[in-house]
């Protein structure tokens, strides 16, 4: 746990949230439950004494200023067995001591107690408290990567049952899907021994079982889709209905399948619209001008559409939209140039790599990282809408890489898709996508969550500065510019340096960093399989993480949390059948500085709204 119990255990305070106006009370416990371990049934009787009345012996060196304190009880080990004789160990010390007093408590009951008695006079903190144990989730990187997705895609279609279905919405099947995207979430990863006996059936079945939340959660948000759509698509049709599930009027692509083939699109002013058909046999167009909360109908055309700006320009090495210009290195795929049209390159350099490196560790040490092989470099798709670079080499502790660079006519982002064939390898091991940026970028910002941290200035004390949680997005910023990182698969960030796991303390346990400094290199925390316990030992198969690079001007919170939400939320387009009649917008907001995160469907035709 890093430096966390030793910097705030027994340290109870009040943490006030960013808004200021919340405020709870925290309390790590400088005892955790661990500190009973290897405690049989009955066992208090004969080492409770001793260790409890060390415990006050420490908690009185230590100048410990209050007269409660709590310690979780637990025999065995994690999940261990009730101890019957606990009850009748804690009335026999309350009958013998006069002080102090055990009490078999709960923790509501024993907060409740201890702010009435010192609420006032514990200290007040605020800021991020960055914890260690998130990384165990990118042992299984895939299915972490879609459960997020799966989130994702729930929440968005619970505002397009609102704007199109409200009375097809089923709240005990959003229920049930959330229940498993949450579940696939919770704590308990696998068994203890899967790192020392990985192929146990105790272990596999543990695994099995874990990943059947995430499968069965895709199903059934596979089904809420296809609910929602039923009753209005038509893939005969070529009226195209473009959704907008953010609050603001939004302009962006649409990708949707038809049945229909063209050249273009009209839109609901009359306007002819370039169309491109991908590879896959997908549409794509730009919709503008979409409606907040709202629906905007385009028709297909077999005419096609003379533009005679905003093409795409490119070579060997580069690509442009004339918003954006990207250009990579021809041997390992990096980018090593970002331009905006004023020709300031927003990507800098990590061992003579540029954006998106890929680096694997084979072991522990960062100083060991390796990159991928050499290139080929294809154009795969091509038209008057998209252009995507593909990039494919061979990876070490991978099958292949393939990396694919997108942008958009008169887009202001570069779309990155990454997708790499992991091999099963059991020795320690980690994947990271490096994101060196212009060295005068030195303010970062981190989505937290409906509020964002500062990095490192609003991190606690204690809190973890080898990698942090960036939810969906990063900004660095110098003093009139900077850059937008939006994440989807992978939200961990490591901030300077990949993550050194060496064992340095007694070769017990590698040694985290005590602090942050700013930095304008960041990594993408992609995978790993450090820990010795509870985590998968190896994984295999495609593991995809989508990206995207916005270079901006002076930075803006709601402008970054809109392009973020429309990054989360993309515009929906659906066939749909000529006789159904859309609402334009379900409302709109008076203040650009609010936005709509959800919409919920009620009973009686009220809508739950959140905002932020």
């Amino acid at each position: 746990m890093g430096h966390f119990v030793r910097t705030w255990g027994d340290k109870p305070v009040w943490w006030v949230s960013p808004s200021g106006e919340e405020k709870l009370l925290f309390w790590t416990a400088g005892r955790g439950y661990s500190s009973w371990h290897g405690t049989p049934i009955g066992g208090i009787a004969d080492r409770g004494y001793k260790k409890i009345a060390a415990y006050l012996n420490d908690l009185d060196a230590s100048g410990y200023p209050y007269e409660m304190v709590q310690w979780r009880y637990n025999i065995v080990s994690d999940n261990g067995p009730i101890d019957s004789t606990i009850a009748d160990f804690v009335r026999q010390w309350n009958e013998k001591y006069a002080s102090p007093k055990i009490i078999l408590n709960t923790t509501e009951k024993l907060f409740e107690a201890f702010e009435q008695k010192y609420g006032k006079e514990i200290p007040v903190v605020k800021g991020d408290m960055t914890p260690y144990w998130e990384d165990g989730a990118l042992s299984t990187a895939n299915e972490e990567g879609r459960t997020r997705v799966n989130s994702l895609r729930l929440q968005q279609l619970t505002t397009l049952y609102s704007m199109v279905q409200p009375g097809r919405y089923d709240p005990d099947k959003f229920y049930e899907a959330w229940r498993n995207v949450l579940l696939f979430q919770e704590h308990t990863w696998g068994a203890y021994n899967s790192i020392s006996e990985p192929d146990k059936p105790f272990v596999t079945e543990q695994w099995r079982i874990k990943r059947q939340y995430l499968l069965d959660g895709e199903e059934q948000v596979n089904a809420l889709e296809k609910d929602w759509q039923e009753p209005i698509r038509d893939p005969r049709s070529g009226k195209i209905a473009v959704f907008n599930t953010l609050s603001w009027k939004r302009s962006g692509p649409v990708v949707f399948s038809s049945l229909v083939s063209g050249r273009s699109v009209v839109d609901p002013n009359g306007k002819k619209r370039p169309l491109q058909k991908l590879s896959d046999g997908n549409y794509v167009f730009m919709a503008e001008d979409v409606p907040a909360l709202g629906t905007a109908l385009y028709e297909i055309s077999g005419e096609a559409v003379t533009e005679t700006t905003g093409g795409f320009v490119s070579t060997d090495s580069s690509l442009s939209n004339g918003r954006l210009t990207v250009e990579w290195n021809k041997e390992n795929g990096s980018i090593m140039k970002l331009l905006t049209p004023d020709h300031f390159n927003y990507a800098g350099e990590f061992n003579r790599q540029g954006l998106n490196s890929y680096w694997y560790v084979p072991g522990l040490d960062p100083a060991e990282a390796v990159s991928n092989g050499k290139l080929q470099v294809g154009v795969t798709e091509s038209g008057p809408v998209q252009t995507t670079i593909t990039m494919t080499s061979s990876a070490p502790g991978a099958n292949g890489l393939e990396r694919k660079l997108t942008l958009y006519r008169g887009g202001d982002e570069l779309e990155i898709g990454n997708y790499l064939d992991k091999k099963s390898i059991r020795t320690k091991e980690a994947v990271h996508y490096g994101f060196p940026f212009d060295t005068t970028f030195r303010r970062t910002l981190v989505d937290a969550g409906y509020g964002s941290q500062q990095y490192p200035g609003d991190q606690l004390p204690g809190s973890n500065a080898d990698y942090i949680y960036g939810r969906r997005w990063m900004d660095v910023s110098g003093m009139d510019r900077g850059i937008q990182l939006m994440l989807l698969e992978s939200p961990m960030i490591e901030p300077g340096s990949m993550i050194d796991e060496r064992l340095k303390i007694h070769q017990s346990h590698k040694e985290w960093k005590k602090e942050g400094t700013p930095t304008p290199f960041w990594f993408s925390y992609v995978m790993n399989n450090y820990w010795h316990t509870n985590f998968k030992i190896d994984q295999d198969g495609i593991n995809r993480n989508k990206y995207v690079l916005r270079p901006h001007g002076m930075f803006s919170y709601a402008e970054t949390e809109k392009k973020a939400a429309a990054f989360a939320q993309p515009l929906v387009g659906v066939p749909v059948n000529a006789a159904v009649i859309f609402n334009e917008g379900l409302f709109e907001l008076s203040d650009d500085h609010i936005m709509v995160t959800n919409v919920s469907p009620l009973e009686g035709g009220v809508f739950l709204v959140q905002i932020i």
